[in-house]
């Protein structure tokens, strides 16, 4: 992988960490860095799901990894 792509997914990662984080959905960062990019989006788009393809509210879903419901 050239180095613009691994700075791109870096940064990318960041981003997911950084909104699960302001979400409230984990505290511990270096839990989050050890997450997979597709895991770190699968739980930002379950407690974002304006900004995902499928769009709605889902009220009451829990997250597997952090078992923490939806605010």
């Amino acid at each position: 992988m050239g180095t613009w792509m691994r700075s791109a997914v870096r940064k990318k990662k960041q981003f997911y960490i950084e909104q699960l984080v302001r979400f409230g959905l984990a505290a511990d960062r270096e839990r989050l860095e050890e997450w997979t990019m597709a895991e770190l989006r699968r739980e930002y788009e379950r407690f974002h799901p304006a900004q995902t393809i499928k769009g709605g509210r889902r009220h009451g879903q829990t997250s597997p990894r952090t078992g923490q419901a939806h605010h």
